[in-house]
């Protein structure tokens, strides 16, 4: 009889575990923001070493209205959560000529890598968003 090694989920890992499970919790675009037609959240990167790749997300009505994100670095246990600015842009209603809101700013990650159990270091990645909101005719 073969027995299965035993398999240690690490900090980062149950952290993209608990991410999914929230999104699954997580109420429709449509739902969230009626006047919302499609939410774009576009993510740039900045690190000492070779930044991660820049990410597009384009959520449309149907998508869960989630907007935490986990840090880019595979070792960090970083969240990005960009919830507040989504809120501020897609629930003040749509413009009178339905034009795209947009909104720019730039957040340092507060996660910590864990390389093993004897060390560990601040993750020091810096992300740049811009989130545009394009409202439903």
């Amino acid at each position: 009889m073969k027995i299965s090694p035993r398999r240690s989920t690490n900090a980062a890992s149950q952290q993209k575990i608990d991410l999914h499970a929230d999104r699954a919790k997580a109420a429709t675009v449509r739902d969230a923001y009626p006047a919302a037609g499609v939410i774009h959240i576009h993510l740039a990167f900045s690190d000492p070493q070779p930044p991660p790749s820049p990410q597009l997300h384009s959520l449309y009505p149907a998508a869960y209205a989630f907007f935490r994100f986990a840090c880019p670095c595979i070792d960090c246990d970083g969240q990005i959560d960009l919830a507040a600015a989504v809120a501020e842009l897609a629930s003040a209603g749509a413009p009178a000529k339905r034009a795209a809101r947009s909104l720019s700013g730039r957040i340092a990650c507060q996660g910590i890598h864990w390389r093993d159990s004897n060390h560990s270091e601040p993750c020091r990645i810096q992300m740049t968003y811009r989130i545009v909101v394009s409202f439903a005719a």
